[in-house]
């Protein structure tokens, strides 16, 4: 249980980190904005990652 507790404490710490910076709770914006972030930052990572497979 610590591990996934764990995996999840990464998966949304960039969305959790941009809703501390700006002030915001879950509550406040039913969670929109981390959501956003997160897509953002994962959907970024993994283009990065996955671009030099279909490189020529």
């Amino acid at each position: 249980m610590a591990i996934l507790k764990f995996a999840l404490f990464i998966f949304f710490w960039p969305g959790d980190f941009v809703s501390r910076k700006m002030g915001t709770t879950a509550e406040e914006d039913g969670g929109v904005l981390r959501s956003f972030v997160n897509m953002i930052f994962w959907g970024a990572l993994f283009l990065i990652a996955v671009s030099p497979l279909f490189a020529r």
